[in-house]
């Protein structure tokens, strides 16, 4: 028997296609005619309430506000970019674009014309702490997200007025050494300084105070949310105090900067995190402790790198990392691990109590 004919048919035509006549009808209530509702993406009998089918899109209309002064009150707004708090005050509208070079005169005066009549001392001053920030965070190298907190710390700040009488450029050298700190990159108070020239007693003080006014400042937009009915994602809003900084937290980074593997800076870290059971160096300062475990950690497998070479980027003295390292050494039979010595690995060194220098 032949089946080329059955192959060369067409495939079977859905059923609508079938009968014309086809229509819904609640197999609940059976109504006829059916009486069908669309709402929220599904289509429900009337009658009985059934929901007879279920779509993945909604046909429905969605809102957006296009009017900066209607702000952020309860206005559902479900279209567009989340809400960025760096925004300025004065940011929205149509802004003139066109530059370079080759920018004709009419545009020129256009921009310039348009950025008198938005003149806003307000978006000035954030502007203006913006780009210090900005090229503070370049030249120290730091990450966009400690640039984009710190940022965002200052215009809290600055909205609520919260740091009268204290200049910029100490509540924005504060800002920057809060952020540092809650992102896992902390820095000290004499780099802080060294990079914004701000005193570090000033520093010292900003920071206490900008704590205090973020910590109140999370626990009160927590307590108006959770008030209305809302729930509060504390972990999100709250503002967590920093810790002191710990030796272990910067011998990764002084390893780094000094050129050594990835081994030496973990096993530095590990001997950081001991200094508490050495008698002479527990309650020292994080600084000079940090750099007397990368020098001990470095000559230990073998990378030995100078006192010079480590003051420079620690920033203290030679006879400081030689007097915490001198404790170093002669607690080394109780801080060693059998696992640091002999071969370690790719460029990990041979680790050897042979290694360390004499105090």
């Amino acid at each position: 028997m032949s089946t080329a004919g059955v192959e060369n048919q067409p495939p079977e035509a859905p059923a609508w296609r079938e009968n014309l006549n086809t229509h819904l009808i609640c197999p609940d209530c059976k109504q006829v005619p059916p009486d069908l509702i669309e709402d929220n993406a599904d289509t429900i009998c009337a009658n009985c309430g059934m929901v007879l089918a279920e779509r993945l899109v909604s046909y429905e209309s969605e809102w957006r506000t296009f009017n900066s002064d209607e702000g952020k009150g309860e206005d559902p707004n479900r279209v567009g970019d989340a809400d960025n708090e760096l925004f300025l005050t004065n940011n929205a509208g149509t802004m003139i674009g066109g530059g370079g070079p080759n920018v004709s005169k009419e545009t020129r005066k256009l921009k310039k014309a348009q950025a008198l009549q938005q003149e806003n001392k307000a978006d000035k001053a954030l502007q203006t702490a913006y780009a210090q920030i900005e090229a503070w965070g370049e030249k120290a190298k730091l990450t966009a997200t400690i640039k984009t907190t710190a940022k965002m710390y200052f215009k809290r700040v600055y909205e609520a007025n919260a740091l009268r009488g204290k200049q910029t450029e100490v509540i924005l050298a504060g800002c920057l050494f809060i952020a540092c700190r809650q992102h896992q990159a902390p820095r000290s108070f004499s780099e802080i300084f060294g990079l914004t020239s701000v005193p570090k007693k000033e520093i010292g003080r900003a920071y206490k105070n900008l704590e205090k006014f973020l910590t109140k400042s999370s626990n009160e937009s927590i307590q108006a949310i959770e008030e209305s009915g809302g729930i509060a994602n504390r972990n999100l809003l709250g503002f967590k105090s920093t810790q002191s900084t710990k030796p272990e937290d910067l011998c990764d980074r002084y390893c780094n900067m000094v050129g050594l593997p990835f081994r030496v800076s973990t096993i530095a870290r590990e001997l950081a995190q001991k200094i508490p059971t050495v008698e002479g160096l527990a309650g020292r300062s994080p600084l000079s402790n940090a750099a007397a475990c990368t020098y001990f950690a470095s000559h230990l497998l073998g990378f030995g790198k100078s006192t010079k070479q480590i003051s420079e980027v620690a920033g203290v003295s030679d006879a400081t990392i030689k007097h915490a390292y001198r404790y170093l050494l002669q607690a080394k039979d109780s801080l060693v691990e059998p696992s640091w010595l002999g071969e370690q690995g790719n460029a990990g060194g041979f680790g050897d109590l042979k290694n360390l220098p004499g105090a």
